[in-house]
């Protein structure tokens, strides 16, 4: 006779031990799935990054897209003005950050990151061409820039900044002549002769603790140029790229180079050594987009 083994319930019912023997694993079964289960793990990871990455960028354009609407109001209430980031006649500087805000006054009181957040959200509010139209802080953030944990410094050697967004040189930029070989900038909408393929916003990162002044490259005879600042890179090899006419779209990199650069730069780190690609798919985009008075 079998011996007998009382349910789980307690109910009375009998089950035999062969049965309570058949549930158990063997060790060689618990190693096959705990494998099994690490080789999903390996394969969902990279899928998981792939999806956060993405919905950065998704946050990123839609940011884009809120300074694109604010470009265009500002020209609205101004005569047709782009916002400049100079005066034209007397050469003063007037937003130095990003080209379209005044930027933090940095100083001894920046403790942590926490002072120096407040002191770029004054700046924000206070002294922003777009703030009137765009007045949620977090717009001029890219969720994927990280910068802004780390502890400032008042020299800003360790590229503490917030802001993630800068005009392009292109558009509104310094008054000078031939300023990094382009010479004139467009200073009023109107005068964009094809705003829907004209860079006016790009992703950022200035070493220095904040976007000092426009992106911009350097022309040589209005029939090619150099590269200057990388874009900064924050969600996969992406970049959100603001046009003229109010759009916004995600730009994907190829080239290697680029690509270092971009993330480097992303991370607050010096990129001044780098140089970018001479021809291929990133130099025609930039190329291209990158329209000012008597572009070719």
């Amino acid at each position: 006779m079998k011996a007998l083994l009382r349910g789980p319930s307690g109910n009375g019912n009998l089950l035999p031990w062969s049965v309570r023997r058949l549930r158990a694993f063997s060790l060689t079964e618990l190693l096959v799935v705990i494998v099994v289960i690490g080789i999903m793990a390996a394969m969902l990871v990279p899928a998981v990054s792939k999806a956060r990455h993405q919905a950065v960028a998704a946050s990123c354009l839609n940011n884009q897209k809120q300074l694109g609407a604010a470009f265009h109001l500002y020209a609205q209430d101004n005569s047709d003005r782009i916002v400049q980031m100079s005066d034209y006649n007397t050469g003063e500087i007037l937003y130095p950050a990003g080209g379209f805000w005044g930027g933090p006054v940095f100083g001894p009181g920046w403790a942590n990151s926490d002072d120096a957040f407040r002191a770029v959200e004054l700046g924000l509010r206070t002294s922003n061409a777009f703030y009137y139209y765009c007045n949620n802080v977090m717009v001029y953030h890219c969720p994927g820039d990280q910068r802004f944990l780390q502890n400032p410094s008042t020299n800003h050697l360790n590229g503490w900044a917030f802001d993630s967004y800068s005009r392009t040189q292109n558009l509104g930029g310094e008054p000078y002549d031939d300023f990094w070989g382009a010479r004139a900038t467009f200073t009023k909408m109107s005068s964009i002769f094809s705003p829907a393929s004209t860079f006016s916003m790009i992703e950022a990162a200035d070493w220095r603790g904040y976007n000092v002044g426009t992106w911009t490259v350097n022309w040589f005879g209005f029939h090619g140029f150099e590269w200057q600042d990388p874009p900064a890179i924050w969600h996969d090899n992406v970049c959100s790229i603001g046009f003229a006419d109010g759009h916004a779209e995600l730009h994907k990199w190829l080239n290697s180079s680029l690509i270092n650069a971009g993330h480097g730069a992303g991370f607050g780190h010096a990129q001044g050594d780098w140089s970018g690609p001479v021809n291929g798919v990133d130099y025609l985009y930039v190329f291209k987009g990158y329209q000012f008075p008597g572009h070719p």
